[in-house]
């Protein structure tokens, strides 16, 4: 009975210890910023207009949606760029 006590208390120590390694590494993997670096500078094709006031941008992976409005405001406009190449991917008017 001793031994089985032993054993049971010794594979449970080094199932835990096992468990509780798999998930501080799997934290680390889920918050390490290991997104690919953009560059300090993009260049769009196509350029924003000058008639779009610039108002808010989101960055998801590759990809990069900015969000413009016409000067006038009677036009809004959701525009996606690939961040690698600056080629404009989508855009959705939304007034």
């Amino acid at each position: 009975m001793k031994k089985f006590l032993k054993f049971t208390v010794v594979s449970l120590g080094i199932l835990i210890i096992i468990l509780l390694s798999i998930t501080i590494i799997v934290i680390f993997k889920k918050y390490k910023n290991d997104d690919k670096i953009l560059s300090n500078s993009l260049i769009l094709n196509p350029l924003i207009e000058d008639v779009y006031e610039f108002k808010d941008f989101q960055i998801e992976k590759s990809k990069i949606h900015i969000y413009l409005e016409n000067i006038n405001g009677n036009s809004q406009v959701i525009r996606t760029y690939d961040t690698k190449s600056g080629k404009k991917i989508s855009e959705i008017k939304i007034k």
